[in-house]
């Protein structure tokens, strides 16, 4: 059964914060090394995180229902 999320209590900052990370490292890493490299960081980080939401997803969805 999929539990819904409550976007409440979903740390939006964090999320920014993170975002802002990824994006600055990208170009960073593309303008030291390839582009290439800077893209394959880039969507490794948002794989990398997509799997860790959905794997602590019970920590922010609303148990009560």
């Amino acid at each position: 059964m999929v539990n819904s999320i409550n976007y409440k209590n979903l740390p939006t900052r964090d999320l920014l914060y993170t975002a802002l990370i990824i994006f600055v490292m990208s170009t960073i890493i593309s303008n030291i090394y390839n582009p290439l490299w800077g893209v394959i960081y880039a969507f490794g980080n948002i794989i990398t995180l997509a799997f860790l939401g959905w794997l602590y997803q019970d920590s922010w969805s609303d148990q009560t229902k």
